[in-house]
């Protein structure tokens, strides 16, 4: 949780009682440290203060101090800027009314759970979902200018989709693809250059749009969807299907569920996971991660 929010984490102190503390890392290698201590000293709950990127990256944090052991369970305080995976798991209310519940439910021993699958980018980060090319770059345009939040996101996904319809500057700008092959589960797909190739182990990524939905009919798999065609009308076509959670069925589109995902190129690729950009070498292994055991409130 960020030190900037002094009076937030005396709430949240005030809450926890005896039952916990607070932890308010400055940077990755004190996170790293505080979640070390947590395998230590047998932490069963923890409570994460923030949004997707947040969770991100406290889960990569987790599995790397947990290793192999089961990881504890995990409670979204959905304080962050974007609550996607704690939208998609059903998780509402404020910080403070989650917390309370969790403080509450240790103490009777009756805490109700979800589980979902961690995704792994050459088991090194952590989070649930991924993409490149389109679905990279249409972030990148989402976290310029003024701050983000829900209103923008489907403010620009509107856009974007009335300038597929007429070819204007919007789509042009985030349509940079991705170019190099598609393997999974060592099955090489049909196509060179890809508008955008995204997997995910949670179902929603926002607004309704479920286009992961075999993450949750094949556990312990990823749902990948790649879209080899150029023409953005195509994916505008399959969002009501996204919507329906069906199997999409466009031209050029593949949509499959794997266990593991590999990205070849030329070049670096960039990609996006939970929100959060990353550079990575000229060949991606995305995998199929841990369990993880989210309580639902």
């Amino acid at each position: 949780m960020n030190r900037r929010y002094p009076e937030f984490a005396a709430s949240l102190k005030r809450i926890l009682g005896a039952e916990g503390t607070v932890e308010q890392p400055a940077d990755l290698a004190e996170l790293d440290a505080v979640v070390r201590g947590f395998r230590a000293r047998n932490i069963d709950v923890v409570c994460v203060s923030g949004g997707d990127g947040t969770l991100h990256a406290v889960l990569t944090a987790m599995v790397a101090a947990y290793d192999e052991a089961p990881l504890p369970r995990v409670a979204i305080l959905r304080a962050g800027t974007m609550n996607t995976v704690a939208r998609g798991l059903g998780i509402r209310g404020t910080a403070i009314d989650i917390l309370g519940f969790v403080v509450s439910r240790h103490a009777t021993g009756s805490m109700p759970t979800i589980r979902r699958w961690l995704m792994g980018v050459d088991h090194q980060l952590y989070g649930f979902l991924f993409g490149t090319g389109l679905f990279a770059k249409f972030l990148d345009v989402y976290y310029e200018g003024s701050a983000p939040g829900p209103a923008k996101a489907a403010w620009l996904l509107c856009r974007a989709a009335g300038s597929s319809v007429i070819g204007g500057r919007l789509i042009r700008q985030i349509m940079t693809p991705y170019e190099g092959s598609v393997e999974i589960d060592g099955v090489t797909w049909p196509a060179d250059r890809w508008m955008m190739v995204m997997a995910g182990t949670t179902d929603d990524i926002g607004f309704g749009f479920r286009p992961f939905w075999k993450s949750l009919t094949h556990p312990g798999h990823l749902h990948v969807v790649g879209v080899a065609t150029m023409n953005p009308l195509a994916v505008v076509r399959e969002m009501p299907r996204m919507y329906r959670a069906r199997q999409l069925r466009g031209q050029g589109i593949f949509d499959e569920a794997g266990e593991t995902l590999v990205l070849r190129s030329q070049a670096p690729i960039t990609y996006a996971l939970d929100g959060d950009f990353h550079q990575g070498g000229t060949e991606l292994v995305v995998h199929a991660g841990p369990a993880v055991d989210f309580v639902v409130p």
